[in-house]
């Protein structure tokens, strides 16, 4: 993000969206799912040869620490993140993953609403508010570049005061 970006996002209650998988967490991750996947092997092996009665059961078990250390290797070779930027009436979501980085523009044309909503998990959550800008329904693959229900997380907020100001910087900025 440009030093003018940050800028206009400090001077203003827009929301500063930077979220990264750091990468220590990421090789914890591959190491995590290396261990999965070989240890039991390593120790359960035995049990899938020579064939038996028993080597469904191990073959289950090594196939679950298998799948599970997969997707530990998965989400950390992944290398995700997240960055907002905000051009005149534009909200630029720049997503990278797997190397591939897509740019979503939103814009008063593809935007719904923008929305404060709290948590489900409110009682437990030191932010139970959260900011969403909804695309409208009518722009093939908006939804799905959203990603989780199908809408843009624009932040979690501890006060619905605030939660509320942001909503209302995210609206004056696309001009609706």
């Amino acid at each position: 993000m440009a030093t003018e970006d940050i800028d206009v996002v400090l001077a203003s209650d827009l929301p500063l969206i930077r979220r990264e998988f750091p990468w220590p967490i990421r090789v914890g991750c591959v190491a995590a799912g290396a261990f999965a996947v070989v240890m039991p092997l390593w120790e359960l092996g035995r049990g899938l040869w020579p064939l038996n009665f028993a080597t469904p059961f191990f073959a289950v078990i090594v196939g679950g620490a298998a799948y599970v250390g997969l997707q530990f290797i998965r989400a950390g070779l992944s290398g995700w993140g997240d960055h907002w930027t905000y051009p005149p009436h534009t909200v630029l979501v720049q997503r990278r993953a797997w190397g591939r980085q897509t740019i979503t523009r939103l814009t008063t044309t593809n935007v719904a609403a923008i929305e404060v909503r709290r948590s489900e998990d409110a009682d437990h959550d030191d932010a139970p508010w959260q900011v969403v800008i909804v695309p409208r329904p009518t722009f093939s693959g908006l939804a799905d570049a959203a990603g989780a229900g199908g809408v843009f997380d624009a932040g979690r907020y501890g006060s619905q005061d605030y939660a509320e100001r942001v909503r209302r910087a995210l609206h004056y900025h696309l001009g609706r």
